[in-house]
């Protein structure tokens, strides 16, 4: 009864967690999505470090159930757990496809190995004490997990999607068609790959070998649940040693020779209570502060030393769970300075940074240290301004989201980013204070303007300004004549920028030529030019900008018809700072062409 409720439990958690990354109608996801996201105990954990109420009540009830009943989190909560799972089920119907029998090296009890997944447990304690949090990136279950289903669910979903788009089913589904982007992940799909298909051939080998060896949240909720109130206990007396339990048994911790279950690897799956015939496994309450003894049948067997090993890993446990403490709560004092003080504009004499972060993240060093780069974000993002990281971020920010404003633009009335990120690392602001922070400041390069350069009017990017920084003003520009040009030479001789050349043509002809580019339209050469026709004055609209109204969202520079080098382009924020408020309109959705946008 225990395992099929755990199978259920564990199969619609994981039919939950792929939809939350399936965004096939660019839409927010519901608060159901958003809450599952919430219980997963890294994101917990670095919400609570975050200040959030809510994590930290998560992470508190997530201890207290392990405390209470052992390893429940990895049993069905656990999305990569139920992925080894589905891989450990798939090699016994693969094994009984072909008739083959469980072999000696998976029918046994194995020594556990605390060194190993302990030194993995402080390495990442160290490491996220030290500012860094590559290491929990790498071998965090839920990030592992995420990546793959941000990398290749969601895509795939998109293809399904959009095969029943013929099909009677797209009417009552209100299907619309959804590009499969593939290539938002691009080559970083290898190592999102590799990372899930390394615990995948653990379990598919030796079970949950991953969950007790290398990942950290398996280390530390196996200190803490040594000794659970209700434990599965083997009965010594209903016991016949037939060996059903250990078949059954995903983390080999289940000793027959002394009757004792592991509890510190025992991931209660309860395929051993099923799988007993002598109902000799059961949950027990215990008390935990008793002190195991070995067990009657054999007292002579056991030298007097024995006894004392039980009490001896209890200190270790706790010597263990002191240290985590301690480096938890350092790290904790550490991240909670990280404002800005370290990247002040003041100190460093410069606010430009490499990569811009999503709306909320306060600074570059505070959403690199939070953010595992699990994804959600991105396939969230209904303007898919949010890419996945290569080195923009360097090797910390390896696979993390940035602002790539060639792809898209962060949407004025939008704070879905903020909304979903389970770790804190995306503050989550109410739209109107959203709509104030400066991620970015847009660049004007007017020598790549299509005004300067064509001398035609385009305005593209004053159009999609939300904030109205961008806003445009009338000059006179020079328009050359060259069929009206006789080379005399003054233009050339009076411009101030060297913008004006003679060129010679095959019949010898001398006629000036105009390079838009460096031209300041002063309008000098118009004044100067002999018969007033070989240069004339036209009046058109350039942008300008005020930057204190500039919240750095993208739109500009999206819009921007320029190629290859567009004429707005946007200067990142280390610090995030607040932008002036002057007008608030719903910035337009520029549209992705080689042609004006509008």
């Amino acid at each position: 009864m225990l395992s099929t409720f755990r199978r259920l439990a564990a199969l619609a958690v994981l039919v939950l967690f792929f939809c939350t990354f399936i965004n096939l109608k660019n839409e927010e996801p519901g608060e159901t999505a958003n809450w599952l996201q919430s219980i997963q105990f890294v994101p917990a954990w670095l919400g609570t470090v975050s200040g959030k109420t809510w994590a930290l009540a998560t992470l508190i009830g997530l201890i207290a159930a392990t405390l209470l009943f052992g390893r429940v989190y990895c049993s069905f909560l656990c999305p990569l757990g139920i992925l080894q799972d589905i891989a450990i089920r798939a090699r016994k119907l693969y094994n009984k496809l072909l008739g083959r029998k469980q072999t000696g090296k998976t029918v046994r009890y194995t020594q556990p190995v605390p060194y190993v997944r302990y030194a993995v447990l402080l390495a990442t304690i160290a490491a996220m004490t030290g500012g860094s949090a590559l290491l929990l990136t790498w071998l965090d279950p839920y990030t592992i997990a995420a990546r793959f289903a941000a990398g290749y669910v969601n895509p795939l979903a998109a293809n399904v999607n959009n095969l029943l788009l013929d099909t009677p089913l797209a009417a009552p589904l209100a299907l619309t068609h959804m590009p499969p982007d593939w290539m938002r992940y691009g080559l970083l799909l290898i190592p999102i790959a590799a990372f899930i298909l390394l615990p995948l051939a653990f379990a598919w080998q030796r079970g949950r070998l991953y969950c007790n060896t290398l990942c950290p949240v398996g280390a530390l909720l196996g200190l803490i649940s040594r000794r659970p109130l209700f434990r599965l206990s083997v009965d010594s007396a209903s016991c016949v040693k037939c060996g059903n339990c250990l078949k059954a048994c995903k983390a080999h911790c289940i000793d027959l020779k002394t009757h004792e279950i592991d509890t510190g690897r025992c991931i209660n799956c309860y395929n051993c209570v099923t799988s007993c015939d002598a109902h000799g496994l059961r949950p027990r309450f215990t008390n935990p502060f008793k002190r195991r003894t070995a067990p009657a049948a054999k007292p002579a067997a056991q030298p007097q030393a024995k006894p004392a090993a039980a009490p001896d890993m209890a200190r270790r446990a706790f010597l263990g769970s002191t240290i985590l403490g301690a480096s938890a709560m350092l790290s904790s004092c550490k991240r909670d300075d990280i404002s800005g003080a370290s990247l002040d504009p003041a100190k460093t004499g410069t606010n430009a940074g490499h990569a811009a972060t999503p709306p909320g993240s306060k600074n570059l060093d505070f959403f690199l240290d939070r953010c595992t780069g699990c994804g959600l974000c991105i396939t969230a993002c209904p303007t898919h301004v949010l890419q996945p990281s290569y080195t923009t971020h360097g090797l910390k920010g390896f696979m993390k989201p940035y602002m790539n404003f060639t792809k898209g633009f962060c949407n004025f009335d939008c704070n879905i980013c903020g909304t979903v990120c389970p770790e804190g690392a995306i503050a989550k602001l109410p739209l109107p204070d959203k709509k104030k922070i400066q991620i970015a400041l847009a660049e004007f390069h007017r020598d790549r303007c299509v005004v300067q350069q064509n001398r035609t009017e385009c305005g593209a990017c004053t159009e999609h300004c939300p904030t109205k920084a961008l806003f445009t003003v009338e000059e006179t520009f020079p328009i050359l004549h060259p069929d009206k040009c006789n080379g005399c030479g003054k233009c050339i001789r009076i411009c101030p920028q060297e913008a004006l050349s003679v060129q010679t043509d095959a019949d010898g002809n001398e006629t000036a030529v105009l390079d838009n580019k460096k031209c300041i339209a002063c309008g000098k050469c118009a004044t100067a030019c002999r018969k007033r026709q070989a240069i004339s004055l036209q009046k058109l609209l350039i942008p300008q900008m005020d930057n204190k109204l500039c919240i750095g969202c993208g739109a500009c520079t999206y819009a921007c018809p320029v190629r290859p080098d567009r004429a707005m382009t946007m200067t990142p924020r280390l610090v995030q700072l607040e932008a002036v408020q002057k007008i608030e309109a719903p910035a337009e959705n520029p549209v992705s062409t080689e042609e004006f946008p509008f």
